[in-house]
């Protein structure tokens, strides 16, 4: 039976990560620009269809839709127009808000159109959010590095995040979809899917991943693993023959041999013990 992941408080991987996306100046959304806001018809606007987000908790929805019918909507959605009908909008940034609206009631909600680049605009108001499964963060990441055209160096630039940081975080796409969409209802934290992503054989990979949804494999526990594993390959790892004893000793004996003439008494009597204990070593294995 599976038990849901414990809860943690927030890792410093996401708060880092969190605190770099907060910073971003974003000039690569180019010039888009903000119009007045309009009120536009429920049913006239629908979620974007390459949003990387696909979980969404419902009862956050239904938090924010009292937030809504008490105060009123503080902030309008973000929208671009449909390129097939220009009569409706797809929402660039947003979507909780109208379906929160919709909860609520509403017929009608406050948006502002966007002339940008809203492709960009909308991934990157993706990743300001905290609440993004690992899963969505990563494809989030994969499809605006994709859609610029950039490669990880130049992402790391433009969005003035860490290189290694980008990377890390794209490693866990390397996990099959479907794990990684349990993984999210889990709760299972970014550092341990880049853990299991780092595996490459099979069957301990696919060993972790069932750890993971079961709530048992932390981060400690990964690298305890890992360690163990890594002790495990060196120990059935064969001896080399070039740093084997008998190897050096061979050599040894060469090198006497060159000095035959030089020896002295005492080094003959250490060699015949030497021969001796050779002896003794041989008839010992039978």
């Amino acid at each position: 039976m599976k038990r849901p992941f414990k809860e943690r408080p927030q890792s410093t991987f996401s708060r880092n990560h969190a605190e770099t996306m907060a910073k971003i100046d974003a000039p690569f959304l180019g010039e888009g620009k903000f119009k007045h806001s309009f009120e536009v018809r429920i049913g006239e606007v629908a979620p974007d269809p390459d949003q990387p987000r696909r979980h969404i908790d419902p009862s956050q929805i239904s938090e924010l839709a009292s937030s809504l019918k008490a105060y009123g909507q503080l902030q309008p959605i973000l929208v671009r127009e449909d390129p097939s009908d220009r009569t409706h909008w797809i929402i660039v940034a947003g979507e909780r808000r109208w379906r929160a609206a919709q909860e609520a009631g509403w017929t009608s909600i406050l948006a502002i159109p966007h002339t940008g680049d809203a492709r960009s605009a909308a991934l990157v108001e993706n990743l300001l959010r905290v609440d993004l499964q690992p899963a969505e963060e990563a494809q989030a990441l994969a499809n605006l590095i994709e859609h610029n055209g950039w490669t990880q160096r130049q992402a790391a630039t433009e969005m003035g995040m860490d290189q290694a940081r980008i990377s890390r975080c794209l490693q866990i796409l390397s996990l099959p979809a479907d794990f990684l969409d349990e993984a999210g209802r889990a709760g299972v934290p970014m550092n341990v899917l880049v853990g299991i992503a780092r595996e490459k054989a099979p069957d301990r990979r696919k060993n972790l991943m069932e750890r993971a949804l079961s709530g048992e494999l932390t981060v400690a526990a990964l690298n305890k693993t890992d360690s163990s594993h890594k002790h495990d390959q060196k120990a059935k790892r064969p001896v080399s023959s070039k740093g084997s004893p008998v190897k050096r000793f061979s050599k040894l004996v060469d090198q006497i041999r060159k000095e035959t003439a030089n020896l002295s008494e005492a080094d003959c009597g250490t060699l015949q013990q030497v021969i001796s204990d050779l002896q003794a070593i041989l008839r010992s294995r039978g």
